[in-house]
């Protein structure tokens, strides 16, 4: 486990900024940027199990939102969460700034509605496309956030990439760099059908996976988590969203002791990979799920969200006639369960596919 400190830390990534982790050689960090979404969410995270592996999650809000029992499962696995905006919006550094405030604002709102509190979160961002500017470096920086870049990519959002060019693409470029965060994305098929013989490459080329946490107090929280009865699901009354997640306040995140830690220095071609594509950054299915109990925040006035166009996930874009949709199907579901009928039921996603609704938590 790597415990940083968010003010030591302020920005990593060597693929936009100076620094990056404090990594020994052949250490790697783990990132899955976008979800959760069903099934993929779900897949990895028993991937991630079975070997006893460790990431951070950065999260869209809108997704949140839509699979909070999978948020839920996220945490209680012990990984990390940070957030990753609202509705991942395009070129995210030039919205204007009520916009950029709102996306980091209700995207933090959000995850921490599913999960019951801010103190399961870390304070971690990552800007949607890796769009980052001068302006919301700042707004990230005013709300004590660290802005997670990444060192590589691995190209799974490429639509005609399959999981043997992932694990090639990451593998070739982890080894060239000997350490390093790698991004990836929890939405897409691709990814999980990879990941189990990433990790097998990693390993056999001695590779070493690293945790990251913010120090200390985050790793408190963590030990004290609550167990999974105590949970948000478990404690809805708990939950009052209006009470506990007010839009115009910022998150109290707790604070780190300040450790001196040391930082990484740039090398001449560290910057040499593309910023990846945000127009390809679409879950390729989705599924439904049980959100009757979690009370969220209520929705903004109507012109918070009209002072840009934002693209938003392909299960975010009709967000109103999801969210009814979303709420029907729990209430129907509810009603199944009291008749004995409520089980392994299934959904159908967006793009006509039918994916497993069933929840592990």
């Amino acid at each position: 486990m790597l415990a940083i400190d968010p003010g030591q830390f302020p920005r990593v990534g060597q693929m936009q900024y100076p620094n990056s982790l404090p990594l020994n050689d052949k250490e790697v960090v783990l990132t899955f940027d976008d979800g959760p979404i069903l099934p993929h969410t779900n897949q990895i995270l028993d991937i991630l199990a079975a070997q006893c592996v460790k990431v951070t999650y950065f999260l869209v809000g809108e997704m949140a939102r839509a699979f909070p029992a999978t948020v839920r499962r996220i945490y209680e696995e012990g990984h990390t969460i940070g957030t990753h905006s609202e509705d991942h919006p395009t070129r995210f550094g030039e919205l204007p700034v009520d916009k950029m405030r709102h996306e980091i604002d209700w995207g933090i709102s959000d995850v921490a509605a599913a999960l019951g509190d801010t103190r399961y979160m870390a304070p971690f961002f990552r800007i949607p496309g890796l769009a980052r500017s001068n302006l919301l470096e700042s707004e990230l920086a005013a709300r004590g956030l660290s802005v997670f870049s990444s060192d590589t990519v691995a190209d799974d959002w490429h639509h005609r990439i399959g999981a043997k060019g992932v694990i090639a693409a990451a593998m070739k470029r982890l080894e060239a760099r000997g350490k390093g965060i790698l991004l990836l994305h929890d939405i897409h098929p691709r990814t999980v059908s990879a990941l189990p013989g990433l990790l097998k490459e990693l390993k056999d080329k001695g590779f070493h996976i690293v945790h990251v946490v913010p120090a200390p107090s985050y790793v408190i929280a963590m030990a004290n988590k609550p167990k999974a009865q105590m949970l948000a699901s478990a404690l809805p009354s708990e939950v009052k969203s209006s009470e506990n997640f007010d839009r115009n306040t910022q998150p109290r995140w707790p604070q780190a002791q300040a450790t001196a830690m040391p930082q990484a220095t740039a090398t001449p071609n560290d910057s040499a990979l593309p910023i990846p594509d945000a127009s390809a950054f679409e879950p390729d299915a989705v599924a439904g799920e049980d959100v009757a109990e979690v009370q969220w925040p209520a929705q903004p006035p109507p012109d918070v969200k009209t002072h840009a166009p934002s693209r938003k996930h392909k299960y975010a874009r009709s967000s109103d006639k999801r969210k009814k949709h979303v709420a029907q199907a729990g209430k129907q579901q509810q009603a199944g369960r009291s008749h004995g009928h409520g089980h392994g039921r299934a959904r159908t996603g967006a793009n006509g596919h039918h994916a497993d609704a069933t929840s592990r938590l």
